[in-house]
């Protein structure tokens, strides 16, 4: 059957949630006959990538600035509680006559009250929050007045899918665990060559430890700091490097420097900022370390592990140990710093072992490519509208 979906995102930034509805629609473009259309609560720098596949608007995009438009936009505010231009987009969306509204991440729960009233159509959530993020950053979006507007999830782990169980008391048969996927033979490739990346970072034989993400408590990069310092005070004859990539702004770059200098470590670590192309580092990785304190099920690890490249993650700390214990690499005891870097220094002289993790990481990939998991999503889909439409 065709169906007629509304995908609703919070924005369209280059990370993990809007890559993988990224992934998806695109997908279904190739593989079903679906009209779609793609509501943005801001925009990103995947814009323009979601424009070509579908009809797509942004809820929060400025309007004309000028007296006039400000005072309808006032007149909206009081009587229709959205500005002009939000009220023209939900009256075309309300005439699409949808199946269904696919929203991606809790952020995007904000517009499910504004649009239930004029898309009268079964909400199902894709969610890629865990406990702590949910709590922080997006408490309102679980309120009880949300949570009863939302008739199916999908959870992104089991850690996903116990968070909403646990802390929501949503029915356990309202809840669909789908892991997230990549696109496997469509990754990008290194563009530029082994010998250039090491030349640039002025690295010869050391053992690389690698990380990569938007620097922050929740993904642990002062554990990736303390790693640096553990192995150089436990094994200081060891050649181990640390190369994290992702994005570092100011304030943080000047943090790690003062506490690299303090603590010793300058030579231990390097932070490469955000790159256009990661995988061009990510291939001098001989470990990936996730560090993170709460990851639901980070894309970057199926990537790393897509290079051959095993992976250190903490117990309890979201999706990845689902994956790493079957054979992609080592599980620690949440917050274990000295164990991991323990770890970290005898796999530094066994790289059998770490070559052998690093095939069983990328045979595993390839049960997580879209070709795989986006007819479990179709599914899901199906089943929502047969029981709620």
């Amino acid at each position: 059957m065709k169906y007629k979906i509304l995908f609703v995102s919070h924005n369209a930034s280059k990370t993990g949630a809007p890559i993988v509805l990224l992934h998806f629609i695109k997908w279904l473009k190739n593989n079903k006959d679906y009209e779609i259309t793609i509501l943005l609560k801001s925009g990103g720098e995947l814009l323009q990538d979601f424009r070509l596949l579908a009809d797509t608007y942004i809820w929060y995009e400025a309007s004309a600035n000028n007296w006039l438009q400000k005072f309808i936009d006032r007149v909206y505010g009081r009587l229709k509680k959205m500005n002009q231009r939000q009220y023209e987009i939900i009256k075309k969306l309300q005439a699409a006559s949808f199946n269904l509204a696919y929203t991606n991440t809790i952020d995007s729960n904000e517009l499910i009250p504004v649009l239930k009233p004029y898309i009268n159509v079964p909400f199902l959530v894709h969610v890629h929050e865990n406990e702590y993020s949910t709590k922080v950053f997006f408490p309102a979006s679980m309120s009880k007045n949300r949570l009863q507007l939302i008739n199916h999830y999908i959870a992104v782990s089991l850690s996903t899918k116990e968070n909403l169980l646990n802390n929501y008391a949503v029915k356990v048969d309202c809840i669909t665990q789908i892991s997230p996927f990549i696109q496997v033979k469509e990754l990008k490739k290194p563009k530029l060559s082994i010998s250039t990346v090491k030349a640039e970072l002025g690295i010869t034989d050391e053992f690389i430890v690698g990380g990569c993400g938007f620097t922050g408590w929740r993904k642990g990069v002062d554990y990736f700091l303390s790693l640096a310092l553990l192995i150089k005070t436990i094994a200081p004859e060891k050649k181990i490097k640390f190369i994290w990539v992702g994005f570092v702004n100011e304030q943080t770059q000047n943090e790690f420097e003062y506490e690299k200098n303090r603590l010793g470590i300058t030579s231990s670590i390097i932070f490469t900022g955000q790159k256009a192309n990661p995988v061009d580092y990510f291939q001098i990785f001989d470990v990936f370390a996730l560090t993170s304190r709460e990851d639901p099920f980070p894309l970057v690890c199926l990537e790393a592990a897509a290079l051959s490249i095993p992976i250190l993650c903490f117990k309890n700390a979201g999706g990845m140990p689902e994956f790493v214990k079957k054979g992609a690499g080592w599980v620690i005891p949440y917050g274990n710093t000295l164990l991991m870097a323990n770890k970290i220094i005898e796999l530094s002289s066994n790289k059998i072992e770490v070559e052998n993790k690093g095939k069983v990481a990328k045979d595993l990939v390839a049960g997580y490519d879209v070709n795989i998991i986006a007819p479990k999503i179709i599914d899901c889909i199906t089943q929502t509208i047969n029981k709620y439409a």
